[in-house]
């Protein structure tokens, strides 16, 4: 389920991109060579790239593809990587949740007074809504890792869980 929903935030970003870059095209067609600018291209490539940021979040740690510095610990005996994959899974989780509460706040405050977009007038708390839910989105993908994690402790051959899209 986690896969799926992950898989499915990520295509969204992917589709983001590609809006994006229509829109970004579209507004420069327009400006160059009908002297028409598109003023609501600015404003929504910025909204869509907050999708595009915080969307591929968690299936980008669910796949592995997050920045690893394996230099160090890549000589660590298997129990010994085990501990450290734990233990920066906790901080990571403990990282997230003091990142989401006060987006979630930003949000809803920007809901409760209306705030809205400097040119078009959108509503700014859909935009910056996405953030903590991509946020969260990742956090339940590390806590199904940490499940795991904690998991292969247990055993004697304990090592460092591989990704999870690589386990199926």
């Amino acid at each position: 389920m986690i896969g799926r929903i992950a898989r499915s935030a990520s295509t969204l970003a992917g589709l983001a991109v590609l809006a994006i870059v229509v829109l970004i095209s579209l507004d420069v067609l327009m400006r160059f060579f009908f002297n028409q600018p598109q003023l609501f291209v600015d404003e929504v490539a910025s909204f869509l790239e907050i999708l595009v940021i915080f969307g591929g979040l968690a299936y980008t740690f669910r796949t592995g593809g997050h920045v690893r510095v394996d230099l160090l610990t890549g000589r660590l005996p298997g129990p010994a990587r085990a501990w450290l994959r734990l233990v920066s899974l906790l901080i990571g989780l403990a990282f997230l949740g003091v990142v989401i509460w006060p987006t979630v706040q930003s949000a809803l405050t920007a809901y409760r007074y209306g705030r809205v977009s400097t040119v078009m007038l959108y509503p700014l708390w859909l935009p910056m809504l996405l953030i903590p839910a991509g946020l969260a989105l990742l956090g339940v993908a590390m806590l199904a890792t940490l499940a795991r994690q904690i998991r292969a402790l247990g055993r004697r051959d304990a090592d460092e869980v591989p990704p999870a899209e690589s386990t199926g």
